[in-house]
C-alpha cells in the first residue's frame, strides 16, 4: 500500500511544483446554495468534492439522502470565461414503520456548463457572473434519470461592503428534467471574516414556481484555508417549511492547480479571507453544477 502511495505523493508534488501556484488564493463556489460571482483564472484547473447527508421524518416515514462525490470540476479558458463539469453518486433510504428499509444507489445526471463575467463590483454596481448548465440525463442511473436535458441558468452578484463582510445574491431558473414549465431560484447570504483563511457564512434560500410550490431554507457554515491552493469547509442547513426536507450536513474540499501566476482580481476580499460558496446537484435542484442541493421531499 505505502508503495503505491508514495509514487503518488510524488508525482502530484512534481505536477504541482511545474506548473506553479496562482498568486491569489483559491476562491470555490462551495458551500453554501449560492454560487460566488468569482471565475477560475486563465490555466487553471480546479476541483471541488464534498460529501452530504439530508434527513427527513414525517408521518412515520424516515428518508435519508447520502451524496459521496458531489464533483464539480472547472477550467479557466479565460480571464472571463469558465468551462465545468459535475457529477453526483447519490444514495437514498427509506424507512416506514413496522416495515423494511428501501434503498437506492446510483449516478445522477451529469452536468455541462460554463461562467463567465458580466460585471466588476464599483460602488453600487455589484461583481456579476452568468452561470449556464445542462444537466444531461442519458449515463444516469434509471432511478435517478429524467425524461429530458435539464437546462439552467443563474446569475450571482457580489457586493464587497468592507475588507470583512461580503453580501451575495443569486437570481436564476431551472427545469427539472420532466415539466416544461421552469422553477425559479434565490438566495441572500452574508460572509464574515474570522482571521486571514478562515470564514464563516449564513444564507437564506428559496425555489418556487408558477403552481404556487414555495421551498425555503437557510443554512450556515465556515470555511477554512489550508494554503493558497486548498480549502475546507463544513455547512448544515434546515428546511423553512413542511415541504422542505428537515434538514442537512454537508462538507468538502476544494483544490487547483495551474500554469500561470495570475491575478484573479486584486480585490481585498480575494486577497484575504476565506471565501466561501455547494450546491446544487443536478438533480430535484435549483441548477445542476454538481453539489448537493437541499431539496424539496418527493
Amino acid at each position: 500500500m505505502l508503495k503505491n502511495v508514495l509514487p503518488l505523493c510524488f508525482s502530484i508534488a512534481i505536477v504541482h511544483i511545474l506548473w506553479g501556484q496562482p498568486t491569489d488564493p483559491i476562491v470555490p463556489d462551495r458551500p453554501g446554495l449560492g454560487e460566488s460571482a468569482y471565475l477560475v483564472p486563465k490555466g487553471i484547473f480546479q476541483i471541488e468534492s464534498g460529501v452530504n447527508i439530508e434527513w427527513d421524518r414525517e408521518n412515520g416515514i424516515h428518508r435519508r439522502s447520502y451524496t459521496y462525490n458531489a464533483t464539480t470540476l472547472r477550467f479557466g479558458i479565460s480571464g472571463s470565461f469558465e468551462l465545468r463539469a459535475a457529477a453526483n453518486l447519490q444514495q437514498d433510504y427509506l424507512s416506514k414503520l413496522l416495515s423494511e428499509q428501501t434503498s437506492e444507489l446510483g449516478l445522477t445526471p451529469w452536468s455541462l456548463g460554463f461562467k463567465t463575467r458580466i460585471a466588476e463590483n464599483k460602488g453600487w454596481i455589484p461583481r456579476t457572473a452568468l452561470l449556464g448548465n445542462l444537466a444531461i440525463p442519458y449515463s444516469a442511473s434509471p432511478t435517478f434519470r429524467t425524461s429530458y436535458i435539464a437546462p439552467s441558468f443563474l446569475i450571482p452578484m457580489e457586493w464587497d461592503l468592507s475588507d470583512q463582510v461580503l453580501l451575495t445574491i443569486n437570481t436564476g431558473a431551472f427545469w427539472d428534467g420532466e415539466n416544461a414549465a421552469p422553477a425559479y431560484f434565490g438566495s441572500f447570504g452574508l460572509d464574515y471574516v474570522l482571521r486571514p483563511g478562515l470564514g464563516v457564512f449564513i444564507e437564506s434560500y428559496m425555489d418556487f414556481d408558477e403552481q404556487g410550490s414555495f421551498l425555503p431554507g437557510f443554512d450556515a457554515g465556515v470555511v477554512w484555508r489550508l494554503t493558497p491552493d486548498i480549502q475546507l469547509d463544513l455547512s448544515t442547513g434546515i428546511g423553512l417549511n413542511p415541504e422542505m426536507a428537515d434538514g442537512f450536513l454537508n462538507g468538502g474540499v476544494s483544490y487547483r492547480i495551474g500554469r500561470k501566476r495570475e491575478a484573479n482580481t486584486g480585490n481585498a476580499v480575494l486577497q484575504e479571507p476565506a471565501h466561501r460558496h455547494n450546491t446544487p446537484g443536478p438533480y430535484r435542484s435549483p441548477y445542476p453544477n454538481g453539489r448537493v442541493s437541499f431539496r424539496a421531499k418527493t
